[in-house]
């Protein structure tokens, strides 16, 4: 008889974990589309232009990839539709990319692209069809919005180092849009708010009995709600009871998504005394929210790396660490605009750096340059502080067992 990884490493004293990360949202507006492909690099075969790095995608997610890859499993959400549309929708709030964000995405280490969003129907049912179809054809894992009510609910099951982890997501808004009366038809997971029934979508309480249907089929289980009020940085007050709620049915973790700015990250108690994770609102990812005020608040992300580790009562979060992120958008001297997320923590360390290489010269030129990054030193320090504001302060304590 083989004995299961899991149970194998705990008689040779090793407690497996699992360590995922999550992102907030990813936005392809269009100067988000623009810009990646204004770094995107080509080549000619024949008549027609080959793209090197997934026509730039590779270098909007480029500083987060030793992120994403030094983990077991990375999370993003996926907030657009994905194909290649004849005549696709259009509009200030209506999203479509090619899958050559998708290819970016597996390229820089993701590994799930949850779709359960506010835009899954923004390409119409089609949209799901086509996203769908180019997630399977990349290699990036999903849950969400799918071809059936019976598939957009199933949660997405995972087995690394002997933990089985599932991902469950959902939304509790569509736009204007709503989900189709005929079940076998595509279906996105919606829980609507009680004043805001006429979108197809299901009860609270039908949601906690998916939660724990799914529940009962892991050893962990992430819900992952698209929910909240737009640029509100406290949670709506029936939001923090659902989550209580979703944790008692027997979830472990809660990261929530829409937002777009952020919200609190805490430590709650299951009914069953388990300490759980909680966190509203990471923010965006990727997004031109914002692009012309550097101190928005659109403008601050956070992803949060989770390990879930086997104990003696079942598994728990043993660590949280949290990454400060912020959506880098300007244009080069050659007017070629950047936008990119970048982690804090390496972007003052190479400011800082760099004010070292200046030493004590004092050249205008030197002057100037000195001034311009001790300023912009100052800048990402006051918006690490502040991403870290948002955080409860037990979370990133060594108290989870």
């Amino acid at each position: 008889m083989v004995m299961p990884l899991g149970l194998l490493l705990c008689a040779l004293g090793q407690a497996p974990s699992v360590t995922l990360v999550f992102g907030g949202d990813v936005i392809p507006h269009d100067p988000v589309k623009y810009a990646a492909k204004a770094h995107g690099r080509f080549t000619l075969d024949g008549d027609d232009a080959v793209g090197q790095n997934n026509e730039g995608w590779d270098h909007v997610f480029g500083p987060l990839s030793e992120y994403f890859r030094r983990n077991d499993v990375a999370v993003v959400n996926l907030e657009t539709p994905v194909g290649y549309f004849k005549k696709p929708e259009t509009g200030e709030m209506v999203f479509h990319a090619e899958p050559s964000l998708l290819r970016g995405l597996k390229a820089s280490g993701v590994t799930v692209a949850t779709f359960a969003n506010n835009h899954c129907l923004d390409q119409h049912r089609e949209g799901i069809t086509s996203t769908r179809t180019h997630l399977k054809e990349v290699g990036l894992l999903t849950a969400g919005a799918d071809t059936c009510e019976v598939d957009a609910w199933k949660p997405l099951i995972l087995e690394r180092n002997g933990l089985r982890i599932g991902i469950l997501p959902f939304t509790r808004f569509l736009n204007y849009f709503h989900n189709s009366k005929v079940l076998t038809d595509p279906q996105v997971p919606l829980v609507h708010y009680d004043d805001d029934r006429n979108t197809g979508g299901h009860t609270e309480a039908e949601l906690l009995q998916f939660v724990k249907a799914a529940a009962a089929q892991v050893d962990a289980l992430i819900v992952i709600p698209h929910w909240g009020e737009e640029y509100k940085t406290q949670p709506r007050p029936d939001d923090r009871k659902l989550a209580q709620a979703i944790l008692d049915a027997g979830a472990l973790a809660i990261i929530g998504m829409h937002p777009h700015v952020l919200q609190p990250t805490e430590k709650m108690i299951r009914a069953d005394g388990v300490p759980s994770l909680v966190a509203f609102s990471l923010g965006n990812l990727v997004s031109n929210q914002d692009f012309s005020n550097l101190e928005s608040l659109k403008r601050d992300g956070l992803m949060l790396e989770v390990t879930l580790t086997r104990t003696a009562t079942g598994p728990r979060i043993s660590r949280v660490n949290a990454i400060a992120l912020h959506t880098e958008n300007r244009m080069s001297p050659g007017k070629k605009r950047n936008i990119q997320p970048l982690v804090l923590e390496v972007e003052i360390a190479a400011l800082t750096e760099r004010l070292a290489e200046l030493g004590d010269r004092t050249t205008p030129e030197v002057a100037a340059e000195k001034k311009l990054v001790q300023q912009r030193l100052t800048q990402m320090q006051q918006r690490q502080l502040r991403v870290f504001s948002t955080i409860q302060n037990d979370v990133l304590m060594d108290t989870w067992h």
